[in-house]
Formats: structure tokens, C-alpha cells, sequence
């Protein structure tokens, strides 16, 4: 029956996303991170729902009028950039003989980030007005708050005994991968509850928030736990009553420790302790493996899918624990210096410190700027989605994650977004606008 309720949506979303492609965004991002079709068992659970949506999806936007007219940012130049560099050390890697070996796997990898940026360049396109955003981001963070919900109502009753992992077969099956997805959308939720005009979104934004804080400590990971702590700091720093905030979470961390199950807190000690066990061991040797690598290859890398026993064999002056071939990278930041080289971690890296300063910079522009204050919320929300991921991310291979992405296209239609409302504003007669608009000279030249 599950499956038949499943395709019953996808397909009748079909001529729904040619005709409007902005709706076809939404249940795109509906489909890739919430993944109803992994809740099935029958003909739905392989189906290939994200390009049944897909295609209507860039089909129906070839006709729309409705979409961004400009939409080169700063950041819109790495992130082509940046794709153009993961094509171009593949290429290299088709000219090395030792690094030939693993093209095909590459070669697959690429089209599945493609398919990733390619809907982030359409979101970016079409994604044209404030409440255009708000409902993207509200298909966002519900995707992951159903996933909360449903992770923390298991936690609580099995006490917190099992860990709590996502849809198999999808981007956040891993509990780690689950946790750093959590880590992302927490700051979310949390300031666009802080925004939201609905009572009942407002409501369920923030059981959302409280129960993905749940499920991140439920999924075990050590790294998700020290990106759980980035994320609360963040928030209680940008938070309107810091004092309280802080409060709140001492009280709750000591709450954690008090009444955690013996197996979590057994895990989490080797976090305190600065104990090294075998898993700790395999990321040493793979971030070892990476330099390695990057060194053999400074400017291209290895290329995408370099993590193979062939290379390890090759650039890995230790074995690994268990007698385990090869590993993969365990660390977006190794595992894009061994794949795309030093270029490509720069590349990488601006387009995340820009991302950050064009955010920070932005909310202080609309601090004193009333029509345009709704933008400082998602600019803290979406700052604080990339702390997450910095945090997180750190022990995590997950450089190519489509919710990475997603936080980068928000970024830069909150941009756009800013541009063009303060161009609407200057235009106004001085004695129609509700407040001093913000000087030119102080307007970012984006």
C-alpha cells in the first residue's frame, strides 16, 4: 500500500513541477532528504523518483517567467569553479596509469554530483521571492524534523540503547551522516521558529528542533556530538536572551551526562579521554593517506574515488586497523585535498569562507533596516548550518553533500534576494520608506 501512496505523489507531481518548476524544487528536496520511497518495500524502494521529478522540473523552467534574472554572485562563481575542478582532476587521473584505475568509479560519482548541482543551480533559479524561501527552507527542515520526530520517538522507547540511523540506501543512512544532517538543519529550525508568524509552523519548527537535538546524541557519533556543541554555542551566542540560553544548556549537558545509558557514555569517552581506538586509528591512517596523495599530486589530487586498495597500497605507508584495504576519508577537508589537490581545498574553502562573510555581512546591513530585517534569520540559520558542516564534516567523507550544497544555493538567493529588495526600497519616496535606507556606499558589491 506504501507504495502505491508513494508513486501515487511522485507521479502526480509530474505535470504539477512542468507546469509551476518551483514546486517540482520542492518535492525534488522533499524526495532527497526526507526519501519516502525508502520507507517502502515493493516497486517505490528503487524507483527513480528524483528524476521522475527532475526532468519536468528543468523542462517546465525553460518557460516559466517567474526566476531570478541575475544570479552571479561571488559564491555563484566558485561553486561553477569548483565543479569545473572536480571534471578537470578527473580528466587528470584518466592520464596517470596508477590513477586510471579508478576513473569509472569517478566518472560515476561526478554524475551523481552533477545531478546534485545541477538542481542547485535550478533552486538558485527559481527560488525569486522571500516566501519562495521560506518555503524551501520549511521543506528543509521538515524533511529532517519527520525524521527527528520519528528517530527520538524510537529513542525514547528503546531508553536510548540503540542508535538511530536514516532511510537505508540514501545520503544519511549512516548514523554519522544522520547526525551531521541534524547538526545542519538545528539552526534551521531554530531561527526560523524564531521568525515565523504561524503559530502552528512556530509550534512544530521547534518540536522539530528539540527532537533532532535528541536523535543527534541518539546516533552515537562523536563527531555529530562535537558538531551538536558547535551548533548550541552558535545559538545561544546569536540568541536574543544569551544569558538564559546559556542556562538552558549547561542544565541540559549535565542532564546528558547524568542519565545517558552506560553504552553512549562508554562511547563518548574515548572523545574526553583523547583515547585512540580502532576506528580513530582508521581515519589517522586515511587522513595520512590523503596527504600522501596530495603530495604525489599537489594541484589535481587523486581525483574523485582515489579512496581505493590499489592506492592505499601505493601511498600509504601504514596499514590499516583490521586488515581492512583501504578506508574512505573520514573528513570533507581530507577527503578534498586527496581527491582534488591544494587547488581544489582553496577553491573549496573560499567558497565556504565566502559563503559565511557574505552572511554575516548581510545581517549587519538589515540590522537598522526594517524591511528587510526578515533576512537576518535565515542569514544566522544558514551560518549556522555551516558550522555544522565545518564541525561535523571534520570526520565525516561527505565533501559532496547535497544539504552542503543547499546551504550554499540559500546563501546566494538570500543575495539576490537582498539586492533586489533594497533596490526596490532606494527607488521608493523618501517619506514612504519606514526607516533611513542603508547609505550606497555601505551596500556590498556583490
Amino acid at each position: 500500500m506504501r507504495d502505491y501512496i508513494v508513486l501515487a505523489i511522485i507521479l502526480g507531481s509530474v505535470p504539477a513541477a512542468f507546469i509551476n518548476p518551483f514546486f517540482g524544487v520542492l518535492m525534488w528536496t522533499w524526495v532527497a532528504y526526507f526519501n519516502p520511497h525508502r520507507f517502502t518495500w515493493g516497486v517505490a524502494y528503487n524507483f527513480p523518483v528524483a528524476l521522475v521529478l527532475a526532468v519536468p522540473t528543468l523542462a517546465g523552467t525553460l518557460f516559466t517567467r517567474k526566476r531570478n534574472s541575475n544570479v552571479f554572485t561571488r559564491e555563484t562563481v566558485l561553486l561553477l569553479l569548483l565543479w569545473v575542478w572536480f571534471g578537470v582532476t578527473l580528466f587528470h587521473a584518466t592520464l596517470v596509469p596508477i590513477l586510471s584505475m579508478h576513473v569509472e568509479d569517478g566518472k560515476a560519482q561526478l554524475i551523481v554530483i552533477t545531478k546534485i548541482l545541477l538542481m542547485t543551480g535550478f533552486t538558485v533559479l527559481l527560488t525569486n521571492s522571500q516566501q519562495r524561501l521560506r518555503l524551501l527552507m520549511l521543506v528543509t527542515v521538515f524533511s529532517f524534523g519527520a525524521l527527528a520526530v520519528k528517530g527520538a520517538l524510537f529513542g525514547m522507547r528503546t531508553a536510548g540503547d540503540f542508535r538511530v540511523w536514516g532511510p537505508p540506501d540514501s545520503f544519511v543512512a549512516d548514523n554519522n551522516d544522520l547526525g551531521l544532517a541534524m547538526n545542519i538543519a538545528l539552526p534551521l529550525m531554530f531561527f526560523m521558529a524564531s521568525q515565523e508568524s504561524n503559530r502552528k509552523i512556530r509550534f512544530l519548527l521547534r518540536v522539530c528542533f528539540f527532537a533532532s537535538v535528541l536523535v543527534v546524541l541518539l546516533t552515537y557519533s562523536r563527531g555529530a556530538l562535537l558538531g551538536l556543541t558547535t551548533v548550541l554555542v552558535v545559538i545561544v551566542v546569536k540568541a536574543r536572551h544569551k544569558f538564559l540560553g546559556g542556562a538552558v544548556l549547561l542544565l541540559a549537558g549535565m542532564l546528558v551526562l547524568a542519565y545517558a545509558p552506560v553504552r553512549w557514555q562508554d562511547r563518548m569517552d574515548t572523545l574526553v579521554a583523547g583515547k585512540v581506538d580502532e576506528s580513530g586509528q582508521q581515519r589517522l591512517v586515511s587522513w595520512k593517506f590523503a596527504w600522501n596523495v596530495a603530495q604525489a599530486f599537489p594541484l589535481t589530487g587523486g581525483g574523485l574515488g582515489c579512496f581505493t586498495p590499489e592506492m592505499f597500497a601505493r601511498y600509504s605507508k601504514e596499514e590499516l586497523p583490521g586488515g581492512a584495504l583501504s578506508s574512505g576519508p573520514h573528513s570533507i577537508y581530507f577527503q578534498i585535498i586527496g581527491e582534488q589537490g591544494f587547488v581544489g581545498f582553496f577553491i573549496f574553502l573560499s567558497l565556504v569562507g565566502a559563503c559565511v562573510l557574505s552572511l554575516r555581512k548581510m545581517r549587519k546591513l538589515v540590522q537598522n533596516s526594517p524591511p528587510l530585517q526578515w533576512i537576518a534569520p535565515y542569514a544566522d540559520g544558514l551560518e549556522g548550518g555551516f558550522y555544522a558542516f565545518l564541525v561535523s564534516g571534520a570526520f565525516l567523507g561527505r565533501a559532496y553533500f547535497d544539504l552542503f550544497y543547499q546551504l550554499v544555493a540559500c546563501t546566494i538567493i538570500l543575495k539576490i534576494l537582498y539586492r533586489t529588495e533594497l533596490g526596490k526600497w532606494m527607488t521608493q519616496p523618501r517619506e514612504e520608506a519606514s526607516a533611513e535606507p542603508v547609505e550606497m556606499e555601505e551596500v556590498p558589491a556583490y
